[in-house]
């Protein structure tokens, strides 16, 4: 199974180094009023997993998305019986 790249904006800006430590390997960009983390998470269990630490250390999720590209072959609309005939 292939990593999938997540984006995850939290309110304001993440306090100090010791907290982006403790989450682990992460991208911060900050945008204005926001923090942009960028993670690659290997299954969706791994994604909450993330998301809990976050909410424990007080920050506030505004946005969770998946980056393009990060879709394996196996997630596809085939995969799932759904694909558009030939």
């Amino acid at each position: 199974m292939t990593d999938r790249s997540y984006e995850v904006r939290v309110a304001g800006l993440v306090p100090t180094q010791d907290l982006l430590d403790e989450l682990g390997d992460v991208e911060v960009a900050e945008h204005e009023f926001r923090t942009v983390l960028t993670g690659h998470f290997t299954d969706q269990a791994a994604l909450h997993a993330f998301l809990h630490r976050l909410r424990a250390f007080g920050l506030e999720v505004v946005e969770v998305r998946r980056l393009p590209g990060t879709e394996s072959p196996a997630d596809g609309p085939a995969a799932n019986g759904t694909a558009d005939p030939p």
